[in-house]
């Protein structure tokens, strides 16, 4: 509670994030599986040259995090506006989708929407939840929040799927930018406040002792210059940036789906087969981070990783042996989902316990940058694949070798706690 009783706006801004989550990545990239076969079959186009457009999106993202970096830290800078400009890059994306006649605008959009997804979706949460909640709550805030871009893809597949089936792909992406407003502007405008100096509070649970005490743990560590020259960093590179090829097979549901249940009686239901396969590797999702978040504290983090990736391994399975069955397709959706908790949670509690906390944030933007550039190029590479060999399947062989690989690379890094030194440092700049 705040003064005078009242509840304090931490819990405002905590809702803000999950509102940003809700109506920003799960409204552009979790949901482009249902509008991957309609687009290119409208404009005569191959599947991979389509979805490049998240190559587009990934650069943006790269090239414009070091600015909202130095926005966010800016007190200077009205936080409102600087948000509420990323918002409005996001909506634009969707928009100028529904006016596409041609692949470079699609591409435009990709990259203008990459500028706010960096903004709303990467920077805002982490910073935000940790503005305004004490250390012992944040983790917890930024899973909350992260939490509904699954919750909100679980809806918006099967809905968008209606809509292009009873409109189209261009009024379903119309609509796709007019409820991606309605969901993000009035937080950005009007609710979102960078600090809680700006409300003449502190952190939601601050204890001036508590947050001392924590404060000296997080200048523990390795510095990234240090990082750079060990070999777990490009373990923990080559493990993540693999990792990330998950979202090409999540973004290539709908056309799996439609392949493997040709000529059989449910070839006409295709469609809806794969947008509940988005929605059911949505609920994957969400339950993986919470489950791994959990696990990670309990077990090794070996141990972890390889639970995980049987459960991906799972999928690929089932896609590949039992994929003329809608019901294994969609238990195949759930496993994927699974994909991403290594991703958000995993890999970077592996940085924390192998190089500390102290410079923890540029190492993980260095291996952050080439997540984004790989998962950017994933549904590409997948729809390439489909459109050079006529069929998903071999990409299926292709994510059980991935999967294996990801496993071997996590118990590898698993080794190399305790190897390093950590030191009492000031944090790179």
């Amino acid at each position: 509670m705040g003064q005078s009783g009242k509840k304090h706006y931490a819990w405002w801004i905590l809702v803000s994030c999950c509102f940003m989550f809700a109506g920003s990545m799960a409204l552009i990239n979790s949901i482009i599986s249902v509008y991957v076969i309609p687009v290119t079959t409208s404009l005569g186009v191959g599947r991979g040259n389509f979805t490049f457009m998240l190559t587009t999106q990934a650069i943006s993202i790269v090239l414009s995090m070091p600015v909202w970096g130095n926005i966010f830290q800016n007190k200077k800078i009205n936080i409102n506006l600087a948000l509420t400009i990323g918002a409005i890059c996001m909506i634009m994306c969707p928009l100028l989708c529904s006016m596409a006649t041609s692949l470079p605008m699609f591409y435009v959009a990709g990259f203008i929407g990459g500028i706010g997804i960096a903004a709303c979706f990467t920077m805002a949460t982490p910073v935000l939840c940790g503005n305004w909640f004490a250390k012992k709550y944040r983790g917890k805030m930024i899973g909350i929040a992260s939490a509904f871009a699954g919750v909100s893809t679980i809806f918006w597949a099967p809905l968008f799927r209606w809509i292009i089936a009873e409109q189209g792909w261009q009024f379903s992406y119309l609509v796709n930018a007019i409820l991606m407003a309605v969901l993000i502007l009035p937080w950005t405008i009007f609710v979102i406040k960078r600090e809680p100096a700006d409300k003449g509070l502190q952190p939601y649970g601050y204890s001036s002792e508590e947050d001392d005490a924590e404060e000296s743990k997080q200048q523990m560590g390795v510095k990234a210059s240090a990082a750079l020259k060990t070999p777990a960093f490009w373990i923990v590179l080559l493990g993540v940036m693999l990792t990330s090829l998950g979202m090409g097979w999540n973004n290539s549901q709908s056309g799996i789906a439609k392949e493997l249940l040709a000529n059989t009686p449910e070839a006409g239901n295709a469609a809806v087969v794969g947008a509940a396969m988005v929605s059911a590797a949505a609920l994957g999702n969400l339950i993986s981070k919470l489950a791994m978040g959990a696990m990670v504290d309990r077990c090794k983090l070996g141990v972890t990783f390889v639970v995980f990736q049987v459960v991906w391994f799972l999928a690929f399975v089932l896609w590949f042996f039992f994929g003329t069955t809608s019901a294994f397709l969609i238990a195949g959706g759930f496993c994927l989902g699974f994909c991403n908790a290594p991703s958000r949670v995993g890999w970077p509690m592996a940085i924390r316990k192998i190089f500390g906390n102290a410079d923890y944030s540029k190492i993980w933007g260095y291996i952050a940058t080439g997540s984004s550039i790989m998962g950017g190029l994933a549904t590409s590479l997948m729809g390439w694949c489909y459109d050079f060999l006529g069929s998903y399947k071999p990409t299926l062989i292709i994510g059980m070798v991935v999967v294996v690989l990801i496993a071997i690379l996590a118990c590898v890094a698993s080794t190399q706690i305790g190897k390093y030194k950590w030191e009492d440092i000031e944090p790179t700049k």
